[in-house]
Parts: C-alpha cells; sequence; structure tokens
C-alpha cells in the first residue's frame, strides 16, 4: 500500500525539484474533490491548474480513454485518423478558424504560433520583420521561445541569452502598445486574461487596439488561451467576449479535461504558412487525446456548463469580496484572481491545504481560483467557510459550511449507539461511495494495511462478502474466522479471544449468536466491535435497508410495514425508521412481536398493517437459534406469507424487501420475490456501501 513517506523519498530523489509540494500524497479525484493515501477528501479550487474542466475522472472522459485505449492510443502524421479530423472540425466550427494545428501541451502551441509569426515577418520583408510584441507580466510556457515571449523577468533571468525579437509593453497601456507596433512587428501576442501573473484581464478597448494595430501592419494577433479558452470565462474563447478575431489562437490545460493535448488554430494567411517538414510533432493529435478532447467538448455543450460558469463565476466574486479581506477580486466565469490586504498568500494556501481547500498563491499577496467548470454554489460556500477560517474573518452572510462532525465513532453494537446525526452521516456517506464507486472505482483507503478480523460465530455469505470486499476497497485486509476457528465460549473465553484479536487487528466485526458475547468482546478488547449480527440487531442491515428506501422515495417519510416475525432486523430497522420518522408497522402473530417501541404500531391484521403502506418488508420465519420451533413457527406464520394478494393490500407503488437469504414458498413467493416491485437485489448490494461507510467512520 501506498505510504505518503516512502513516495517522499522516492521524489526527493529521483526528481527534478522543479514544485514545492504540498505534504500530502494524492491518490485519486473525482468531481470537485481528490483523496490522499489516507482517505482524507481536499476540495480542490486548482484543477490541475486550469485543467480538470469537467472535474477528476469524468466519466465522459474515462469513458473516452477506455474505449479509444482499445482501438488505437498513437499513429504517425503520416497516416490519417479519424478523431483528429473530427476534433479539427469541432474547433474550427466553435472558434471561427480555419485550420488546427496539433501539439502536446499549451507551451508548444505558443511555439507552433511564434514560428508561423517568425515565417510571416520573414515573408513581408527578410531582413527583419521579425519582432513579436508582447506583454509585460505574461506567461506563454516554460520552452525557451515561449520564455522569450513571456513578460516575467524571474523566468528569462536563468536561462538568457533569450530569443530576440520580443518587444514587452504594460498591459492595457493603449499609448505603449501603439508606439510598440510597427512594419517591423511580425505578430502581437497576448493572454486576453494574464493567469500565471495573478489574473490580470485586458479590456476590451485594448484588445480592439491590438486587432486594430495588427491588421494596419500587416502583422498576426495571437491570442494565448491556454489557460482562458474551452469554456473557463463563461464561452468557448474569451475572445468571444470582446468581439475580436485573432489570427491564431492557442489552446490547452481544459480541452483535454486531464488528459494531455494543446494546439494550434489559425485563420486566413496564418492557416497556410506551414508546409510539410517545417513544423511537426511526434504525439500531437494522438487519436487517444483528441477521442477525449472531442468528449470533453460534448460534455460542456450537453450539459450546458458555461450558462453555469456564468452563474457560479460572478456568485464565488462575490462571496470572496463579502470576507472584507481582499483589495481586489477580479476575473471572469471561473478564472479569478483575488489581492490580499496582507503579504500572506502563501501562508493563506498553506493553511487552506491543511483544511482541505487546495488553492494556488501566483504571488506573496495574490490567490488564483481556477476550479473544475462544474463548481457548484454550495461548494464556494464551503470554500468560503473554510478561507473565512483561515482568515480570521467573522462571517456576516450565512453560507452553508460544513457541520461539526460527530464525536469519533467506536463501537456499533446496536442502533443506540448511532445519534441522529451519526444515522444521517452514514446514510449520507453511504451513498457517496455508492455513486464514487460507479464513476471512480479505485478505493481510497481510510482502512490503508490494516487488518480486520471478521469473527463469525453464524456463517453468512453475503455478509462475509460484503465486509470482506467493503475491507478490501478501503486498503485493508480481512480475516475471516469460522466458529470452528475459535471456539467461542468452548475451546477459549470470550475475553481471550477479545484480547488477542485487539492484539492482532485494528478492529473486529463479529456476527454472533447471542448480543451478551458481543457486548463482553467489546469490553474486553481495545480495538472497535462492530456487530454483523446477534440475536438482538442487524444494525449494518438496517442502514443498508434505509439506503435503499430513500433511493427509492427520496425524502419522503413512506409507510413501512413489517410483515412476520418481530426479530433482530425489525427491532433494528424499527428502530432506524421511527428515529428518522418514518411511519413503521409490524403485522404479525401476538406472541412473535417485539417489546412495545416509541412509534411502532404491532397488529394481527394484515390489511390494517399494510394500509397505504410503501414498503413491505419481510424475513425468515426461522431465526437464529428458533431452528427447534421450526415446525410450530411454519404454522403459526402460514397465513403471513408475502404473495400477490397480499402486496395488493398496500399502496399501489409498494415495493418489496427482504433481508436475504429468502425461503422462497414461505415467507414469500416467486411472483413477489421477482417481481418489478421487488429490491432485494439492489437492497442486497447497498450492504457493501453502508458496511464501508461504517468502517470508514470508525477507521478513517
Amino acid at each position: 500500500m501506498l505510504k505518503y513517506d516512502t513516495i517522499k523519498a522516492l521524489d526527493d530523489e529521483y526528481v527534478l525539484q522543479t514544485y514545492h509540494r504540498f505534504p500530502a500524497l494524492i491518490v485519486q479525484g473525482s468531481g470537485c474533490s481528490v483523496w490522499d493515501n489516507r482517505g482524507n477528501e481536499y476540495l480542490d479550487l486548482l484543477a490541475g491548474i486550469a485543467v480538470d474542466s469537467l472535474g477528476h475522472c469524468h466519466p465522459a472522459v474515462v469513458s473516452a480513454i477506455t474505449r479509444q485505449a482499445q482501438q488505437l492510443m498513437v499513429a504517425s502524421g503520416y497516416v490519417l485518423t479519424a478523431p483528429q479530423a473530427q476534433l479539427a472540425k469541432r474547433l474550427c466550427e466553435i472558434s471561427g478558424m480555419d485550420r488546427v494545428f496539433f501539439a502536446n501541451c499549451g507551451t508548444t502551441a505558443n511555439e507552433t504560433a511564434i514560428k508561423i509569426a517568425k515565417k510571416h515577418g520573414l515573408s513581408k520583408r527578410p531582413d527583419g520583420d521579425y519582432e513579436i510584441v508582447s506583454l509585460l507580466g505574461s506567461f506563454h510556457g516554460r520552452t525557451l521561445g515561449s520564455v522569450s515571449a513571456g513578460g516575467q523577468r524571474k523566468h528569462q533571468r536563468p536561462f538568457e541569452p533569450l530569443v530576440p525579437g520580443f518587444r514587452h509593453v504594460p498591459i492595457n497601456d493603449l499609448k505603449a502598445l501603439r508606439e510598440a507596433v510597427s512594419h517591423k512587428t511580425a505578430a502581437i501576442i497576448v493572454e486576453p486574461i494574464q493567469g500565471e501573473s495573478g489574473v490580470h484581464p485586458c479590456t476590451t478597448t485594448y484588445l480592439q487596439l491590438a486587432r486594430e494595430l495588427a491588421s494596419e501592419h500587416d502583422a498576426m494577433l495571437i491570442f494565448d488561451e491556454v489557460q482562458t479558452g474551452i469554456g473557463r470565462t463563461g464561452a468557448w474563447f474569451n475572445y468571444q467576449k470582446h468581439n475580436v478575431l485573432p489570427d491564431l489562437v492557442c489552446l490547452a490545460k481544459g480541452l483535454g479535461g486531464g488528459f494531455p493535448i494543446g494546439c494550434t488554430l489559425a485563420r486566413g494567411k496564418a492557416a497556410t504558412l506551414i508546409v510539410p517538414g517545417e513544423h511537426g510533432s511526434t504525439f500531437g493529435g494522438n487519436p487517444l487525446a483528441c477521442a477525449v478532447a472531442l468528449a470533453v467538448l460534448d460534455a460542456i455543450e450537453n450539459h450546458r456548463l458555461m450558462d453555469e460558469v456564468n452563474e457560479v463565476g460572478p456568485y464565488l466574486q462575490a462571496q470572496l469580496k463579502s470576507l472584507g479581506s481582499f483589495d481586489d477580486v477580479r476575473g471572469e466565469g471561473l478564472m479569478i484572481g483575488a489581492t490580499l490586504k496582507q503579504d500572506n498568500a502563501k501562508d493563506v494556501v498553506r493553511l487552506a491545504f491543511e483544511k482541505r481547500l487546495i488553492l494556488n498563491a501566483t504571488d506573496e499577496r495574490t490567490l488564483r481560483f481556477v476550479p473544475p467548470l462544474i463548481l457548484t454554489k454550495k461548494q464556494v460556500d464551503q470554500a468560503i467557510a473554510i478561507l473565512a477560517e483561515v482568515l480570521g474573518v467573522e462571517r456576516t452572510v450565512a453560507v452553508s459550511a460544513p457541520a461539526a462532525r460527530p464525536e469519533p465513532l467506536h463501537d456499533l453494537l446496536t442502533i443506540d449507539d448511532l445519534s441522529d446525526a451519526r444515522l444521517e452521516e452514514l446514510l449520507a456517506l453511504a451513498s457517496y461511495l455508492k455513486q464514487r464507486r460507479a464513476v471512480s472505482p479505485s478505493p481510497i483507503v481510510p482502512v490503508e494495511g490494516r487488518t480486520v478480523a471478521l469473527l463469525f460465530e453464524k456463517p453468512s455469505l453475503r455478509t462475509r462478502l460484503t465486509f470482506e470486499a467493503a475491507v478490501q476497497e478501503l486498503g485493508g485486509y480481512p480475516v475471516y474466522l469460522a466458529k470452528s476457528d475459535v471456539g467461542l465460549g468452548s475451546r477459549e473465553a470470550v475475553q481471550d479471544i477479545g484480547s488477542n484479536l485487539a492484539e492482532w487487528c485494528s478492529i473486529i466485526v463479529a456476527r454472533l449468536y447471542w448480543q451478551r458475547d458481543l457486548e463482553a468482546l467489546a469490553r474486553i478488547a481495545d480495538v472497535p466491535v462492530v456487530n454483523a449480527l446477534t440475536e438482538m440487531e442487524h444494525p449494518l442491515q438496517a442502514l443498508a435497508d434505509m439506503m435503499t428506501i430513500r433511493e427509492e422515495f427520496g425524502d419522503e417519510r413512506v409507510k413501512i410495514a413489517y410483515v412476520g416475525d418481530g426479530n433482530n432486523v425489525a427491532r433494528s430497522l424499527a428502530k432506524v425508521a421511527t428515529r428518522m420518522g418514518y411511519p413503521f408497522t409490524i403485522c404479525g402473530p401476538e406472541n412473535f412481536r417485539l417489546e412495545p417501541m416509541a412509534g411502532v404500531e404491532q397488529t394481527g391484521d394484515l390489511e390494517t398493517g399494510l394500509a397505504d403502506a410503501k414498503v413491505v418488508y419481510t424475513d425468515v420465519w426461522i431465526s437464529m437459534g428458533d431452528e427447534h420451533e421450526q415446525e410450530h413457527r411454519l404454522k403459526i406464520f402460514e397465513s403471513y406469507q408475502v404473495n400477490r394478494d397480499v402486496m395488493r393490500m398496500a399502496a399501489k407503488d409498494a415495493i418489496f424487501m427482504h433481508c436475504l437469504p429468502a425461503r422462497r414458498g414461505f415467507e414469500v413467493t416467486d411472483d413477489v420475490m421477482d417481481s418489478p416491485q421487488s429490491r432485494v437485489v439492489p437492497q442486497a448490494g447497498n450492504r457493501l456501501h453502508t458496511a464501508k461507510a461504517v468502517l470508514q467512520t470508525i477507521m478513517g
């Protein structure tokens, strides 16, 4: 299993030290979140520096990679591939450009534009019309040509002498731009919003003047939209918001949704200058990258993400301004810079990371926000709450900050061990883990490297498989111990088993006959103990049941009718349901009911008990420890079999649930078990997710 210290040591020894890294080992991501190897979740408002436009591991991106990787990943530029041609057409349609050159990243896209501009200048006058006007504070990449084009001395000084021919002027200074452009100018290169220097937008007037001067002096206008392009500012390209059409546009970052790709769009003369042999890229335009980019464009368009950007972006700016800690908040869409009143930006970034929020400081006073385009207002509120805490600001505007976490959970022996808040937390976590498993199946690992004992005095295939899968997906090691392995209460006393298992294992999941033995085990063992079933309760089953009911009916507090024996399953489900406000009725023989419980009605009349019920639930009539009563019980419960007639007594949209395994033909008939109303399969599946939620809550 991955360890932070191990990986950091490898990084320190073998990787060129070009970044100051955050102190965590990030192992996966989904949506606007990433997780470290310990299972800690971070809200990511940096998104790989404006790269993860759809969020981490978006299903459209994962699907496109998987599908294309099974067909063709790379081919040389000497052969024709469909994804490249299809992507080129799509980009030209949304940009107003004529042709595309595909590169690997933003800096190689800018290098392409610079080479085209240089050739254009030489075609004007071979003895020297090769000057390129750029802006102070700009950033165009890390290659020598792009560094020379950039307007920041801190990036240039270590690599002098630079490529000659670049002139730099201040951003939004109309006079300086006019004076710099002449017949010697081959091109003007501009970031419509300077990103790396702190998110500084060019004005519409400035960009329009650049267009006029370029046309007047037969120069090319290059827009570096590596960071601003592909929806980040609320339009496909930022130049579309200014009604200024450049000759060359450079793209990368968000175009691949996390997969490396870059390209240069060209129109008019700029699209015809380069001829075969003068430029190329081994990996540029590979089928895999192009297939992903097509999926990204489709997702942005189909999900109307630019509309969301134009709504959430201003909301983020407004919330930042409300903190009162910034001299200036600026930008467009979800590309925002905020200048602090003090020179403490790097400290703010560090403290925010400690509170699980990822930001970026471009200098000592400026924070940069370039989150995924799927960012929600609720996530903005979460980020603002963390920033307010870091900055020591008392909020004057209410935000939906995360609720305080309940006290740590140790043992789970009965539903009564869970507070109302903990019940809600576990159900929400289980639902989240289920969704995330479908989208991004690689596991988070709060149980990393730890051993979990599965102590099963009473065997169960489903419960064993549920916990073995849950422990493994959470990064741990399940050890199954059957009754014959331990001899609980016969060969070995509970106190001896409990003390020994606590020495070897980090948690004990116990499926025992008697609640008293479970409680004794929990008293002896120093490690947490989880009830996987006793004769009194089945808490994990009840959580899975409630998760299934909420998936079906949402927040509606539907009536639940439990038919049959008032056993351990009925008791745990009744506790969960009544505490969460669900009407609960038990229909069964008078001598086989639960002890009186607040909120629980008990009746022997099926029609009365099932009236208006939207959940019909049953379990085996012969529970563990009751085998000696089998003949008697079968006769007593015969009239409580759930069949089609019984289901018709409930609401028309009622669902059927069962704590498997079922004895078909006894407590339930085949035509109900296999009917469209049956939810027994997803109900059983949800046991995995609730088991993971409990284990993660205890161990994480």
